[in-house]
């Protein structure tokens, strides 16, 4: 989908955020709105078989230790749990030791040796497996023409040989059949093989359903899902990416962004692998109120994900709008966008504005007719980047209007509830507990975003699920 020509001229002039009161608007402006260039949506299959995993994944040998492999085994109700393993040097040794030893040596992620045990023989979960499946636990040595290799069997040559084999496949590409950046037919299905690791599967599997269910459990166990409202980037350039309700929003203006978010510091770094991993939502290219019209005629504010109706020429006109903001739109450019309240001449602060009360110098947002207690100056801040109160006004004026729920953090914050130890991250207007320093920074987090919140504003965030943790 291509951006109107109208939308992208209109976004290479200052966009203005409006802030109204009973007709009054405030204008401040936001400079540089930089378009950038818009690329279609495209919503893609669960299963890629051109990019099965990440080549940094892949070869991340330090993302299990062998308690973490311990206790995933045990987890998986098989046998491997309760395992002992003899190496070549003939020391016996549980399996999951000889798991992270096997992958430290080659520099192959504990995960996907753990995987392809699944993939190849159930392993992890079989409670009654056979001689020949702990002998050929892998799948090393057993070609499709048939027959095993005797020279391969037993559980510990199998862990080895396989793992190593990944290894050669990473290091000597150009020596199998299998090359990222080449198309072959596999199952009579055309696939580009896009990167290094998933070449290093096929090569090792070269068929479709028995990586199909590599994909499937490597993405049910160990895939990390960032939680809605985090803000991620390939790179240190380039488009960010907002992740709500499952999916990846790119934002493409720089005012969208500081009307939106603010603050590029919580950007997350991400491989272009587990990006992929999200299907693509729509884009996020206009800033936050801002006032646009499509081609038959109809104007809309923007506020957050809604798109509010202005019912006619004469309530915009009433209400103090300039017409000069009005940016022109096409249908898609605002598909992305549910239907809000309609705005009317009943209507006060139809793009809300932040408020400063005279008598005791709390601040609040009134958003048509409804006033919403900021309880505090974090909240402020995460919800209102880059704004301050324009418009100050009595407890008298405020009885005015109907009061609503105290806001809460934007998803995505990480916050720390003062006196208390623990980091969790706002997602859905809940806490949701990073159980570990280690999964913190597996996650990409830094401790300067943290915030430091107090009780009160703690108990505006119920506590929800802790994030996933490596091999949950």
């Amino acid at each position: 989908m291509r951006a109107s020509a109208n939308l992208a001229e209109s976004l290479k002039v200052c966009y203005s955020v409006r802030t109204m009161r009973k007709g009054f608007v405030r204008i401040i402006t936001i400079v540089s709105a930089i378009f950038l260039v818009v690329q279609p949506l495209v919503v893609q299959a669960a299963f890629q078989p051109g990019r099965i995993i990440a080549d940094q994944e892949f070869t991340d040998s330090t993302t299990m230790e062998v308690a973490d492999v311990q206790s995933f085994l045990v987890r998986r109700g098989g046998t491997l749990g309760g395992l002992q393993v003899t190496d070549f040097n003939g020391v016996t040794k549980p399996t999951s030791e000889a798991i992270v030893e096997v992958a430290r040596l080659y520099g192959i992620n504990p995960a996907v040796i753990l995987v392809t045990l699944q993939k190849e023989m159930s392993l992890l979960t079989w409670k009654t497996p056979t001689q020949r499946a702990y002998d050929y636990a892998m799948g090393y040595g057993c070609p499709d023409s048939g027959g095993c290799s005797a020279k391969a069997a037993g559980l510990y040559r199998q862990i080895d040989f396989a793992t190593w084999q990944f290894r050669q496949y990473m290091n000597f590409p150009s020596s199998y059949k299998f090359r990222a950046g080449s198309t072959y037919t596999i199952d009579a299905t055309p696939v580009l093989v896009e990167n290094q690791a998933t070449a290093a599967l096929y090569n090792y599997t070269p068929h479709l359903h028995g990586n199909e269910n590599f994909y499937n459990f490597y993405t049910e166990w160990f895939t990390r899902t960032f939680p809605d409202g985090t803000l991620v980037r390939v790179g240190k350039t380039g488009v960010t990416w907002y992740i709500q309700n499952g999916e990846r929003r790119a934002i493409q203006t720089r005012a969208a962004f500081l009307t939106r978010f603010g603050d590029y510091s919580k950007i997350l770094q991400i491989s272009p692998d587990a990006l992929a991993n999200y299907p693509r939502g729509a884009d996020i290219r206009l800033p936050n109120f801002s006032l646009v019209q499509t081609p038959d005629g109809t104007t809309y504010l923007l506020s957050g994900d809604e798109k509010r109706l202005i019912q006619s020429p004469e309530v915009f006109r009433n209400l103090g709008f300039n017409p000069e903001e009005v940016v022109p739109v096409s249908l898609e450019d605002i598909q992305g966008y549910l239907d809000g309240v309609q705005i009317s001449n009943a209507s006060a602060y139809p793009a809300g504005a932040l408020v400063k009360i005279k008598e005791n110098g709390g601040i609040v947002w009134i958003e048509q007719g409804v006033w919403y207690p900021i309880l505090d100056r974090q909240i402020l801040q995460s919800r209102f980047p880059n704004r301050k109160p324009n418009l100050t006004i009595t407890n008298a004026e405020l009885v005015q209007y109907q009061k609503g729920a105290a806001l809460t953090l934007r998803d995505g914050e990480l916050v720390r509830v003062k006196g208390e130890g623990g980091v969790s991250v706002i997602s859905n207007g809940l806490r949701r507990g990073i159980p570990s320093r280690k999964l913190f920074n597996q996650y990409g987090y830094s401790m300067k975003n943290v915030l430091i919140i107090s009780p009160r504003v703690a108990e505006l965030h119920p506590v929800g699920q802790p994030l996933a943790s490596i091999g949950s």
